[in-house]
C-alpha cells in the first residue's frame, strides 16, 4: 500500500506541477484591442506575380518516426515520391517535433516539423526552422500559453502556420482576434475547413495568409493524398523563395475536386487593383465566384465566368475572392486590404510583467504548501491539534 500511496503522491505531483506551470508560471500578455485593416493604400499580394512560375505544394505530410510512437505510415522517400509522381514541385516531411532530411541535398528541400502534443490539438507547422523547439503547454490552452508559443516559435527566416484551427477548437475565433506572431493558417485540411477562423483573424486587422495541406498520416494507403494544396509564386524553386511567397500572400489554396487532374488544376492569371476596383482572373471557367469581406460577409457573387470585378469601399476592410469548380475544386486567394500610407504595421504584444509576477507568485505559494503536505504525508507527521484540556481533581 505504501509504493501505491508513493506512486500516487509522485503522479500528483507531476500533475500539479504541469497545471501550475501552464496557468500560473505562464507569461502574461496585453493583448490589443481587436482594430480592422484600415488605411488609404490596398495591399494587393499579387501585384507582382508571374503567372508562368505557380508551383503546387504541400507542406504537412507524416511518415512513419518516433519508432512507430506517432501516427505515420510509410518512409520519408515515400512521401517524396507520391508527391513528385503528382508532379508536385515542393513537398515537405513534417514529423511531430522531427526535421526530417530526407533529400535535403535537393534544390526544393524544405525543412517542416509539426509542433505540439497538447490534448486538444493546438498545432502549428513551423517551415524553415534549423532546430526543434519543444515548449507546449499539455491541457486546453489560455490564448496567453498559446501567445507563448508563437512568440517563441517565430522567428523571420521560417514561416510560422497555424494547423487546421477548427479541429479540436484548437484555435477559437476569439483567440484570433488577439494573437499575433504567425504568418500563415491552415485554412484547408481533409478532417476540416477553418475559413471562419481565418475570416476571424483577418476582421481583426491580422494579416493572415492562407495554406493547403493534406495531413496524410498514411501514403502508403494514399488516403487523402493529393485533396488539398498550396500554390506558390516562384521564379527558382528554393526555400527561400517558398518562404518569402509563404510570408507575402504571393500563394493561394486549393480543395482538389475527387475529378480533378492535378495536371489541369486552374490557376490564377492575373489579380490587379486598379484604384479601388479588384480585378481577379483565373485559367478556367468557375461555376461559381464570391468575394467575402470583414466578418465574412458575401460582398459580390458571380456565376460561370472565370473572372469577377469589385470596387472595394473602406467599409469592406478587406476582401478575398474564392472560385469554385463543378468538379469540387475550389480556389481560395488571399485577401487585398486597405494599409497606411507606410504599409502594414502588426501591432506587437508585449507580455504583461506585473500580472505575470502576481500569477507566478501565487503558483509558487500553491507549490509551496503541496511540498509542506508532501512532507507531513512521507514523514507521518500529523498536524497538531489544540483544544482544551479536561482538568481531573484529585
Amino acid at each position: 500500500m505504501k509504493i501505491i500511496r508513493n506512486i500516487l503522491l509522485v503522479f500528483c505531483s507531476w500533475v500539479l506541477w504541469l497545471l501550475v506551470s501552464q496557468f500560473f508560471f505562464c507569461p502574461r500578455f496585453k493583448f490589443n484591442d481587436p482594430i480592422p485593416f484600415e488605411g488609404p493604400v490596398l495591399y494587393n499580394p499579387y501585384d507582382s506575380i508571374d503567372s508562368s512560375h505557380w508551383v503546387k505544394s504541400n507542406f504537412h505530410a507524416h511518415a512513419h518516426a518516433w519508432e512507430g510512437a506517432t501516427n505515420g505510415h510509410g518512409t520519408a522517400a515515400d512521401i517524396h515520391h507520391a508527391y513528385k509522381a503528382l508532379h508536385y514541385g515542393v513537398h515537405c516531411v513534417s514529423n511531430y517535433h522531427h526535421i526530417d532530411t530526407t533529400y535535403s541535398t535537393h534544390t526544393n528541400y524544405l525543412s517542416a516539423y509539426e509542433h505540439g502534443y497538447n490534448i486538444r490539438k493546438t498545432h502549428q507547422l513551423v517551415l524553415g526552422s534549423t532546430e526543434v523547439q519543444w515548449l507546449d503547454y499539455l491541457f486546453p490552452q489560455t490564448a496567453h500559453n498559446k501567445q507563448h508559443i508563437l512568440s517563441h516559435l517565430s522567428g523571420p527566416d521560417n514561416v510560422l502556420i497555424l494547423n487546421h484551427p477548427a479541429l479540436k477548437n484548437g484555435y477559437t475565433a476569439e483567440d484570433l482576434t488577439q494573437l499575433t506572431d504567425y504568418d500563415c493558417m491552415e485554412v484547408l485540411n481533409p478532417s476540416v475547413t477553418s475559413t471562419a477562423q481565418w475570416d476571424a483573424a483577418l476582421s481583426a486587422g491580422k494579416r493572415v495568409f492562407i495554406v493547403g495541406a493534406d495531413d496524410i498520416h498514411d501514403v502508403i494507403s494514399k488516403e487523402r493524398l493529393g485533396t488539398r494544396c498550396t500554390f506558390v509564386n516562384v521564379r527558382n524553386n528554393s526555400a527561400g523563395e517558398v518562404i518569402h511567397a509563404l510570408k507575402t500572400g504571393q500563394s493561394y489554396g486549393v480543395i482538389v475536386g475527387e475529378n480533378q487532374s492535378h495536371d489541369a488544376i486552374p490557376q490564377l492569371q492575373s489579380l490587379t487593383v486598379r484604384h479601388d476596383t479588384i480585378n481577379a482572373l483565373m485559367t478556367q471557367t468557375a461555376s461559381e465566384v464570391t468575394i467575402t469581406g470583414q466578418n465574412g460577409k458575401v460582398l459580390a457573387l458571380a456565376r460561370h465566368t472565370d473572372r469577377i470585378s469589385y470596387r472595394i469601399t473602406p467599409d469592406d476592410r478587406y476582401a478575398r475572392v474564392t472560385f469554385k469548380y463543378a468538379n469540387g475544386t475550389e480556389i481560395l486567394l488571399n485577401p487585398v486590404f486597405f494599409t497606411p500610407k507606410n504599409g502594414y504595421q502588426p501591432a506587437p504584444v508585449y507580455e504583461n510583467f506585473n500580472e505575470t509576477m502576481f500569477f507566478r507568485s501565487i503558483g509558487t505559494c500553491i507549490l509551496g504548501g503541496w511540498l509542506l503536505l508532501l512532507v507531513r504525508l512521507i514523514t507521518g507527521q500529523r498536524p497538531q491539534r489544540y483544544g482544551r484540556r479536561r482538568l481531573s481533581w484529585r
